[in-house]
């Protein structure tokens, strides 16, 4: 996980570069482009990551992938005629279950590395 924290760091660093370039009302397709490769980056880390610790992913992915889902929807919503508190509440719960996901994905990691340390 370590050798490639550098990808995490580098996708974050890219997403929030293109949020920032929303917020400054920028009308290029930038911000668009510069949070997609930030996602990108982060699910290649996730991917080596995973791989290198021998998990296999499970149940968590859900999270992942409903996470995603909710913050997509809520983007939608924003940019329909829909009142603003069901569109924030979507993107809410797409964090919260995005969050949801780092932890057990963390948790799962730390327990590889325990038994692999003790297996050694």
């Amino acid at each position: 996980m370590r050798k490639y924290i550098w990808l995490l760091y580098t996708g974050l660093a890219f997403i929030f570069s293109g949020i920032l370039a929303q917020a400054l009302s920028l009308d290029s397709p930038l911000p668009g482009i510069l949070i997609s490769i930030g996602g990108v980056t982060k699910i290649i880390f996730l991917t080596l990551t995973l791989r290198q610790a021998k998990v296999r992913p499970g149940y968590e992915m859900l999270f992942l992938l409903f996470g995603l889902g909710f913050i997509i929807l809520g983007a939608q919503l924003r940019n329909n005629d829909v009142p603003m508190v069901l569109a924030m509440t979507a993107t809410v719960v797409g964090a919260s279950l995005k969050l949801l996901f780092l932890f057990v994905i963390i948790r799962k990691l730390r327990t590889a590395r325990i038994k692999s340390r003790q297996n050694n």
